[in-house]
Parts: structure tokens; sequence; C-alpha cells
């Protein structure tokens, strides 16, 4: 069951996600807003074009790893490879139905079909990695962790794993008398954790040999092991191990590409939702007394000051720079600063932050002064990228009511990995989160 049930949920997930994609992008492309024959109109085909596309997506799935269980506390990658599937699917089914002669499909119900494949997708995992971390805190479905070594890196580690009980892992200490050989003789361990780089390869082989659970995986933790990178490259050189980090300049373009969606994203949605603007701010008028827009510094890209911009949330004679309360009710906050801020729209303003260059549409959180004069110098690193009206932290820490100036690796992690694809996924991962508190 610790293998199979995670797999399974997630599979569900996808399967339920690409039934739902297909029917909408049918309805779509087939209801009064586009011009449809009878011929278009052909349930049986599209439906024997979906059934294709499960079986497809699944032997995709399980031939990339897809349905394999990896530790993981966010699951950022999960989502980027569901995205990366979702394309592969694509390509395959634009090639077969073009070579399929027997009925012309609409390339428009499957281009619709990808898109919504996308969110719903999304979505979809994360429901189900929700699920599976509440089956997880239960003791459902739970796999047996040992980390071997210590240093400063395993203390993270440790911690990161005890305190994260929906990540599906249990920590087994092994007797200080005992070798670890021995130990894993006589105990089931399903995940190895090897800190360090005192390990030979005469040592883990024979641990490995010595396991009572032969399915036990190894994971090498070398003293880089606090990086926050993930596009790192495992290559071999004459047989020796090199582990490869992009060079920062390989990003110039990508993020010149990320300031020109930033100012026409923001622009659309600044005239789109203008009505809205409106409306949120004679509300905010008629709650309390009061100024409509909450004005605060705060630090930027490379410890600039800016001023940021929000919906006033909170009554007009509240502490301008104050911690937030994790628990309970705010008595600071409005009624109508309650709806704002439980739905994310009271940072609809920020939109003229990112107009202006002072933020990002993706980006680490915008910190208050005060907290910044406390950084020490890795914390510091965060603000070499412009910070964001939504991002890593907003999404995954915020879900799961982490302390708000905190758990600075999250930021640490998108600045070193950054990319456009990164972005998106983000993106796509704030409306549900937003919404339906489903951040993973």
């Amino acid at each position: 069951m610790k293998n199979w049930l995670p797999a399974a949920i997630s599979a569900f997930a996808d399967s339920l996600a690409l039934i739902l994609a297909g029917f909408l992008a049918y309805s779509i492309r087939t209801s009064d807003f586009f011009p449809a024959t009878e011929y278009i109109k052909n349930p049986h085909q599209y439906f024997l074009l979906l059934v294709a596309a499960l079986i497809l997506w699944h032997l995709i799935s399980f031939a990339t790893g897809g349905y394999r269980i990896k530790p993981a506390i966010f699951k950022i990658d999960e989502l980027l490879f569901h995205f990366k599937c979702s394309i592969i699917l694509l390509i395959i089914l634009m090639a077969s139905t073009f070579l399929y002669k027997s009925y012309d499909f609409s390339r428009l119900i499957l281009f619709f079909g990808w898109l919504l494949l996308i969110l719903a997708g999304n979505l979809f995992r994360q429901i189900a990695c929700r699920l599976k971390g509440a089956l997880h805190q239960r003791g459902i479905a739970i796999r047996l962790a040992c980390i071997e070594g210590s240093n400063e890196n395993s203390t993270f580690l440790r911690g990161r794993i005890q305190n994260n009980p929906g990540c599906g892992m249990t920590l087994v200490d092994r007797p200080a008398e005992l070798e670890l050989k021995d130990f894993l003789k006589n105990q089931r361990v399903d995940e190895l954790f090897l800190v360090g780089n005192d390990f030979s390869y005469d040592f883990i082989w024979n641990v490995r040999e010595a396991a009572i659970e032969k399915a036990m995986r190894v994971h090498l933790v070398p003293s880089l092991g606090n990086l926050y990178l993930r596009n790192l490259q495992g290559l071999f050189f004459d047989g020796t191990v090199l582990i490869s980090l992009d060079s920062l300049q390989d990003k110039n373009l990508q993020l010149k590409f990320k300031r020109i969606f930033d100012f026409f994203f923001s622009l659309f949605w600044l005239i789109f939702l203008s009505p809205f603007f409106l409306l949120f701010a004679v509300l905010v008028k008629m709650d309390s007394a009061g100024p409509i827009i909450f004005k605060q510094k705060r630090v930027g890209f490379d410890g600039q000051l800016f001023e940021i911009l929000k919906f006033r949330t909170m009554s007009a004679d509240s502490p301008v720079y104050a911690e937030t309360p994790r628990y309970g009710n705010d008595p600071r906050i409005t009624r109508i600063g309650r709806f704002l801020r439980a739905t994310g729209l009271d940072e609809l303003p920020q939109l003229i932050n990112v107009l202006r260059g002072e933020m990002s549409i993706v980006g680490p959180r915008p910190e208050m002064p005060f907290i910044v004069e406390q950084y020490n110098e890795l914390e510091k690193k965060r603000l070499k990228a412009k910070p964001g009206i939504t991002g890593l932290w907003q999404v995954y820490a915020r879900s799961e009511n982490l302390p708000i100036h905190h758990h600075i690796e999250y930021d640490l992690y998108y600045i070193e990995n950054f990319s456009l694809l990164l972005d998106f996924i983000i993106i796509l991962d704030t409306i549900p989160t937003a919404v339906l508190k489903t951040g993973v």
C-alpha cells in the first residue's frame, strides 16, 4: 500500500482531469460559439480519442517515472512534470489524428483539450496531493526513512521530515551500538539518506545488499546539499561523477522576456478588471473610514525601497508595520478586508507596481524593511529578484499556515531555479490556492 496507493491516487486524479478536459473541449467546440457541422459533432469518434488519450497519458507517465514515489515537501516538480507530459500527449495526438484517415478530427478540440488539461490537471493534482498528505498524517501508506550522518544538512533534513507528516515519511533512528548494515538487516527502511562525502562505493553496495527491504532507495546528500538548486546536471567524466550548475548568464534572455510579459500581463488585467477595482474601492470606503489604498514601504530588487499598493483591509488606525497573527481572528481586519484577504483580491493594486517595474507577477514575497535589517548574508540573496504578487512562498507556504517571515528556502529555491515555465506553473497554481486552499 505504501507504494501503490499514492500512485493510484495520482493516476485517478489525472484520469479525472483528462476526462473533464476532453468533455469541456468537445462541448465548447460544438456549442453556439463556433460553427459546427454534423460531421464535427461525432461523439463516438471523440470518445474513442479520449480513451486513446487516457491510455497514452498513463503510458507516458509510467515510462517517465510520473507515478514513482519521491521524497518531497512541496510538489512543484510534480506540476512541472504534468505540464511536460501534456505537451508530449498533444504532440502524439496531433500526429496520430493527422495520420488517421477514417475521420478528420477537429484541431481546435485538441488544442482546447490541451489547455483545459493543464488547468484541470493542475487543480486535480493539487487535490490529490492534499488527499495523500491527509492519508499520510493518519499513518496510511507511510514510508520509513533513516538518516545516516551528522552535520548541518542532516539536521535540516530531519527537521523538514519531522515537521511535515504529509510528506509520507516517518523517521527511524539507528541505535548507536549497531552498525548500519546490522540495523538494516532487522529494520525495514524504505528511504535511506546518506549525508556527507565519506561514504565509499563499497560501503553503499554492502548496505544495499544487507538491507531486509530490497526495494530500499538510497539518497546521497553531499556537503552541498543545502543548495536550493533543482536544475542540477549529473554527468560522468571518465568514471568520475560530476554535478554541473547552470551559468547565471543563461537566464538573462528569460529575464528580459519576463519583464515584457509582466508589463503586458499587468496592463491587460488593469484594463480588464477596472470595473472590479471601482467596486472594491466603493466597498472598502463604505465598510470603514480611511483611505481606499493601503501604502507601505517594502524592500525590492537589490534592497531598493518602493511603496507597495493594496486595497486597505484593516482599520485606518492600525499600526503600519506589525506581524500578522498566525492563528485566530485578527481584530484589525475589516469585514470587507477579511473577504479581500481570503481571496487575495486585496493585492490587485500591485499590478500597478508591476507595470512600474517595482515588482513582478511571480517572485519572492515583498518584505518589510525592519525584517530585512535582520537578514544574514544568505537571506540577503532573496533580494536578487524582484518581489512578486505571487510566488512559491505565497502559494505553498501560506497554504500550510507557515510563519510569514520564515521558510526563506522557498524564495531561494525560486531564485536559483527561475524559468518562464516555473513562473507559468506558479501562476496556474495561484487561483485554486487562493480560492480552494489547495496549494501543495
